[in-house]
């Protein structure tokens, strides 16, 4: 099935919604099972999983699907790749930021990506070459200069263990990779730390990075495309100038290598 820009979004928008209405389901009232590689998950992943494959299957039925509890679907043109629930520790906390992402990969490229925060009812979309919004806010964060203490920095909540970083601003973490993301693509912070990730964690946000202007790079700076590098290794993402005083201060290296 061919969709036109307005109507891809909007096809997303009602799966992202309609698979944040099952997790809203469980939300407050559901326990967490810990996985071989030590991360969490619920009965609300899986449900959520369940629907979400079932639903692009239907909508996209020539691309593959690789989703994070283990669905594959085998394709022919592009492959989506799912999280159910981005940000399970906060689901399972009763925090806001979390929700489910997807983003298809066309060519070596990401095409297209969506994150539904269901508890702040924010649709958050990204198409390649087309710009990125949040809701029908488009974003064009862009790069505000030097950083200074009221600017932001995304991180995961135990960068307080790595040595002291060399930042002016606020760190805050949310329990999300996606919203991380999302949020810096906004304008909410500078950068984004990753030290690992699947494609599913980023992919979206990746692509509302670059798509509002700002860069995804490595521990040196370089250009990363999360579609075809090697998955979990260290990016870093956000506002040019902010991204390039970190990577000048060796930091990134001594914390993350």
């Amino acid at each position: 099935m061919k969709f036109t820009p307005d109507a891809l979004r909007l096809k997303l928008r009602h799966i992202l919604t309609e698979g944040g209405k099952i997790a809203l389901g469980h939300f407050g009232g559901v326990r967490a099972m810990a996985k071989v590689d030590g991360t969490q998950v619920t009965v609300a992943d899986k449900e959520v999983e369940h629907y979400l494959v079932s639903a692009l299957q239907e909508a996209f039925p020539e691309d593959g699907i690789v989703s994070e509890e283990g669905r594959r679907v085998p394709g022919i043109r592009g492959v989506w790749y799912v999280d159910p629930i981005d940000g399970t520790s906060a689901y399972v906390d009763g925090l806001a930021h979390w929700g489910p992402t997807v983003a298809r990969v066309v060519d070596g490229q990401i095409d297209v990506g969506a994150l539904w925060l269901p508890r702040l009812g924010e649709f958050w979309y990204a198409r390649k070459g087309r710009g990125a919004w949040r809701n029908d806010q488009r974003l064009a964060a862009g790069d505000p200069g030097q950083p200074g203490r009221h600017h932001c920095l995304f991180a995961p909540s135990r960068f307080h263990l790595a040595p002291p970083l060399p930042w002016p601003g606020k760190v805050r973490a949310l329990g999300s990779s996606a919203a991380h993301l999302a949020l810096v693509a906004g304008g909410a912070g500078l950068l984004a730390v990753i030290p690992s990730w699947h494609r599913w964690d980023v992919a979206a946000g990746a692509l509302m990075i670059t798509e509002s202007g700002r860069r995804v790079t490595d521990l040196d700076g370089n250009p990363v495309n999360v579609a075809t590098c090697r998955e979990g290794l260290p990016i870093v993402a956000g506002a040019s100038t902010a991204l390039e005083e970190l990577v000048r201060s060796g930091w990134l290296r001594r914390s993350l290598r």
